[in-house]
C-alpha cells in the first residue's frame, strides 16, 4: 500500500518523533546527541521553520516545529539522511538508523499545543531518567526556561510569547505548567495564564 503523502501547511505546529531500528539505540553516547543537535540548527536555518522544542532520548527524540515555506519532509528527509550518514561512518556500521518513517502529529488547537510543549519537555521524567525537566540536558526546556543558554535555533522568544509577553512571567508560567508543585491539578486543556 502507498504511504499517504505529507501535506505541507506553513505555519502549522508539529510534533515530530522517530525511533531507532530495532528498539536500537538512536543516540548511543553524547557525541551522537551533539551531531544530531548541530545538523537539526543547520536544518532549522535552512529549512524556514520554527524549533520550538526537542527532547533527545536513547532510542528516540520529540521535536516541536512550525513549519515555514519549505515542507517538512524536505527538512526531515535531510536531517534523516545527514544523520545516517554521519552515525553509521562514527560507528563503522552500515544500514538503517531509523525504524522507518518519522511519525508527525498536525497540532490542532492551542490546548494541544500547550499539552504538547509540556509532554515533550516531561519525556525524560515519564521515562525514570531524571528528576525534573530542567535536569535532563538533552532537551531544550532548560534552555527555554533559563537554567541553560539556548541554542541558537531555539525559538524561545516565540514559545515564551505563548505564555505570557513579560519574559519573567512567561518562564514562570511555563515552569508552574510543565513541572507543577506536586499536590497541585493542572488541566490538561487549559491554555497556561488564563
Amino acid at each position: 500500500m502507498p504511504r499517504a503523502p505529507r501535506i505541507h501547511d506553513p505555519g502549522s505546529y508539529r510534533h515530530v518523533t522517530a525511533r531507532g531500528n530495532d528498539s536500537a539505540g538512536l543516540f548511543l553516547d553524547d557525541a551522537d546527541r551533539w551531531t544530531f543537535l548541530g545538523l537539526l540548527g543547520d536544518v532549522t536555518r535552512a529549512s524556514d521553520w520554527r524549533c520550538l522544542g526537542w527532547c533527545l532520548l536513547t532510542t528516540h527524540y520529540h521535536l516541536l516545529v512550525q513549519e515555514g515555506a519549505q515542507p517538512l519532509w524536505v527538512a526531515m528527509h535531510l536531517l534523516h539522511s545527514r544523520y545516517v550518514r554521519a552515525f553509521n561512518r562514527r560507528h563503522a556500521r552500515r544500514g538503517h538508523v531509523f525504524a522507518r518513517r518519522y511519525h508527525v502529529a498536525t497540532i490542532e488547537s492551542d490546548a494541544h499545543l500547550f499539552s504538547t510543549i509540556r509532554y515533550v519537555a516531561r519525556n525524560p521524567v515519564e521515562a525514570g531518567l531524571c528528576a525534573e525537566p530542567e535536569h535532563w540536558p538533552w532537551s531544550s526546556y532548560g534552555q527555554l526556561t533559563g537554567t541553560r543558554r539556548p541554542m541558537s535555533f531555539l525559538s524561545r522568544t516565540h514559545v515564551l510569547s505563548l505564555f505570557d509577553e513579560r519574559p519573567a512571567r512567561a518562564i514562570e508560567l511555563v515552569r508552574r505548567f510543565v513541572d507543577p508543585v506536586p499536590g497541585t491539578v493542572v488541566p490538561g486543556t487549559s491554555v497556561p495564564g488564563t
